[in-house]
């Protein structure tokens, strides 16, 4: 598996340039649509603060099904408590990289998921499919 980095394109320059996740903050939720990979939002109890339109669509979960449910027991899907362990051991303004295989009912999605948590204690998870190799 080759890591990447995130990165979005400035128009003006046709070039890349990184995006920090901690950063995600500042985004309303408009802005949040606009990017090319998922976004999930976690309070620190795990329940999702907000969910951008790209991983709505990879998930195949409705944005407002997700809201305010927790993300490891209703959101996720089953064998997540990996995943789990690597977001409770990162340390505020901390990152991380993972790869991680969704499964759900009717599906398997392969993702590499950049992982930050911010000074406040919410955790931002951004979401791209990948395949393994």
């Amino acid at each position: 598996m080759q890591a990447f980095q995130l990165s979005t394109t400035d128009d003006t320059r046709g070039k890349t340039a990184p995006v920090e996740p901690l950063c995600l903050d500042d985004l309303d939720d408009a802005a949040l649509d606009r990017l090319p990979f998922g976004v999930i939002c976690l309070r620190p109890d795990g329940t999702v603060e907000r969910m951008n339109r790209t991983e709505s669509e990879r998930s195949g979960i409705q944005r407002w099904r997700a809201i305010g449910r927790d993300y490891f027991r209703e959101v996720a899907g089953i064998d997540t408590a990996q995943l789990a362990v690597q977001i409770d051991k990162l340390e505020p303004g901390a990152n991380a990289q993972v790869f991680h295989t969704y499964r759900g009912f009717h599906r398997a999605d392969d993702a590499v998921i950049d992982i930050s948590r911010c000074e406040a204690g919410r955790v931002y998870l951004c979401i791209r499919a990948t395949t393994r190799q």
